[in-house]
C-alpha cells in the first residue's frame, strides 16, 4: 500500500470512529418524504422480512444492484477510488447488506433515502467573479476568505459559503426527481432520465440551475455576492426565478420567501398562468418560516414532523446556525438530512469533440458524477438542535392535490406553522402579513429540555 493509500485509509478510519454509523434503537415510525416504515427492524432480521406500510413498498421492478452486498477491501483503496467511492464515510460502499441489518435501518428506507438526491460542496468548477462591491468582503466569514486568499480570478468551490443554496438545489433535484421519475424510482432505474436531471445543477455557467446562476441571480436581486452565505429568503427567490427562467422543467414555482402565508387564489393563478386552458400544471411551494427565535419552539414540533409526513413534501432546506442541511424525514425526535458539507470534484458534463465544445454541447455527466449524489448512510439531527430558520418545500401536481394538501396543513396537531387563505388581502405589499410576528411563539426553557445532538460533521459547524 502506497504512502497516498495508507494516508487515504486512515482518515477515513478515523472518520468513522468520530462520527459512527447511526443506530436505529428507536420503536417509533420512520418516515421518508410522506412515506412511513416500519421501525421493527430487528425483530424481522432473522426471517430477513421488512414490515412497511403499504403506502411504502417501492417498485416490483427495482434493480437488482439496489440489493447487492457492497465490500469495500481495507488492502486495496484504490478499487474503491476507481469506483468513485473515495469518501467512505458517505458512501454505500461502507456497509454491506449485513451491516445495515446490524444497524437495524429497513432496507426499503435506506433504498429510499439513497433515491433522495444530495448535491454538495463542489470544486473546481468555472470561477464565478468576485464583486467588485469593498463592503462584500466584510460580509464573507473569515475561513471563505482565507480559502480563497490567492483565487483572484474567481471562486472555483463553494466550500464554506454554499451550503444553503446546495441545500435548495436538493429540494429542487428532488422536486423534478418526483415530477421525471416517479415516487417509486431507485438508485439503478432509468439511468439515462436520472443522469440528464442531474446535468441540470452541473457545475457550469450555462447549467439551468447551477451554482453559477443562483449567485447570479442572488446578487442581481437579492443583495448576496458570491462568497456570501444565502438565507432560506434569498434561496426561495432563487429557486422561483430560476425555474421560470427554465420552462422545460414543467415546473411552476409558488414561493412565500419570508412567511408561511398561502393565498389559495394565488396559488393557483402560479399553477395556470402559462396555460392557455388554465390546466394546472405541477407547482412547487416554498415558504421561508422562522419557528422561534434561537431554536425551535416546541409547539411547532408537532406540525413540522407533519410537514414532513404529508406526501406531497419534498422536504426541509435548513439546519445548524448559518449551517444548512436537506431535510427528507424524520423518526421520533431525530430528523434525517443530507448533508452539503463534504467537497467533492465539481460537477462537469463532458463534451464529445472540440467542435461540441466550441457549440456549448454537453454530453452529461459520467456514471461516478452519478455516484457522488447519493447515499445511504444515515444522518440525524435533534429537533431542539435545530436552527428555527428553514425554507419548506411541498410539490402540489394538481388542484385535488393542492386541496389535499391545504386540508392536510389545517388539520396538523400543534401550533400550525402554514396559514392557508382563500385571497390575498387588499394591504398585501409583498412582506410578511400584519400580526405575523406575534404569532411565533418564543422559547420556555421549562417546556422542554435540550436533547443530546450528534457531533458537528467534517469540523464545518460554525460556518455554511
Amino acid at each position: 500500500m502506497s504512502n497516498t493509500d495508507f494516508s487515504r485509509f486512515t482518515k477515513h478510519v478515523v472518520q468513522y470512529f468520530w462520527d459512527p454509523p447511526a443506530r436505529n434503537e428507536d420503536d417509533a415510525d420512520i418516515w421518508c418524504l410522506g412515506r412511513r416504515y416500519d421501525s421493527r427492524y430487528l425483530d424481522a432480521r432473522q426471517s430477513k422480512v421488512i414490515s412497511t406500510s403499504p403506502s411504502a413498498q417501492s417498485d416490483s421492478d427495482a434493480s437488482p444492484a439496489d440489493s447487492a452486498v457492497v465490500t469495500v477491501d481495507p488492502q486495496k483503496p484504490e478499487e474503491t477510488a476507481e469506483n468513485g467511492r473515495d469518501d467512505l464515510a458517505n458512501s454505500r460502499a461502507t456497509l454491506s447488506v449485513s451491516e445495515e441489518e446490524a444497524l437495524g435501518w429497513p432496507a426499503d428506507f435506506l433504498d429510499d433515502m439513497e433515491a433522495r438526491i444530495w448535491l454538495s460542496y463542489r470544486s473546481g468548477f468555472p470561477p464565478i467573479a468576485r464583486s467588485n462591491d469593498p463592503s462584500v468582503s466584510s460580509a464573507m466569514s473569515f475561513s471563505t476568505k482565507l480559502r480563497n486568499l490567492g483565487a483572484q480570478g474567481g471562486f472555483t468551490s463553494d466550500t464554506g459559503w454554499g451550503c444553503m443554496i446546495r441545500s435548495g438545489q436538493s429540494l429542487l433535484a428532488n422536486s423534478l426527481a418526483l415530477l421525471q421519475l416517479g415516487r417509486d424510482w431507485r438508485v439503478g432505474q432509468r439511468e439515462q432520465e436520472h443522469m440528464e436531471l442531474l446535468s441540470l445543477f452541473a457545475d457550469t455557467p450555462e447549467a439551468p440551475f447551477s451554482i453559477h446562476k443562483f449567485v447570479e441571480h442572488g446578487a442581481q436581486a437579492c443583495g448576496k455576492h458570491p462568497g456570501e452565505w444565502f438565507g432560506p429568503s434569498a434561496t426561495a427567490r432563487s429557486l422561483q426565478a430560476l425555474t421560470d427562467k427554465y420552462p422545460l422543467a414543467n415546473l411552476r414555482v409558488y414561493a412565500r420567501p419570508d412567511d408561511s402565508d398561502v393565498y389559495a387564489e394565488s396559488v393557483l393563478a402560479t399553477a395556470t398562468q402559462k396555460h392557455p386552458d388554465d390546466v394546472f400544471e405541477p407547482t412547487l411551494i416554498v415558504l421561508g418560516v422562522r419557528l422561534g427565535i434561537d431554536r425551535i419552539t416546541p409547539v411547532y414540533h408537532a406540525a413540522l414532523k407533519a410537514a414532513l409526513a404529508m406526501p406531497q413534501s419534498v422536504g426541509i432546506a435548513g439546519g445548524r446556525p448559518s449551517s444548512s442541511h436537506y431535510f427528507t424525514g424524520y423518526q421520533g425526535e431525530q430528523f434525517f438530512y443530507l448533508d452539503p458539507h463534504t467537497t467533492r470534484p465539481a460537477l462537469l458534463p463532458s463534451t464529445s469533440s472540440s467542435a461540441e465544445a466550441e457549440a456549448g454541447q454537453q454530453k452529461g455527466l459520467s456514471g461516478e458524477d452519478v455516484r457522488t449524489c447519493h447515499t445511504r448512510r444515515v444522518r440525524r439531527l435533534r429537533i431542539t438542535e435545530m436552527d428555527p430558520s428553514m425554507l419548506l418545500g411541498f410539490l402540489v401536481r394538481s388542484r385535488e392535490e393542492f386541496e389535499e394538501w391545504r386540508r392536510g396543513v389545517e388539520g396538523v396537531v400543534g401550533k400550525a406553522i402554514v396559514h392557508v387563505h382563500e385571497r390575498e388581502p387588499r394591504y398585501a405589499t409583498g412582506v410578511e402579513r400584519a400580526g405575523a410576528v406575534d404569532e411565533v411563539e418564543t422559547w420556555d426553557d421549562g417546556t422542554e429540555g435540550e436533547g443530546e445532538g450528534e457531533e458537528e460533521e467534517d469540523g464545518e459547524g460554525d460556518e455554511s
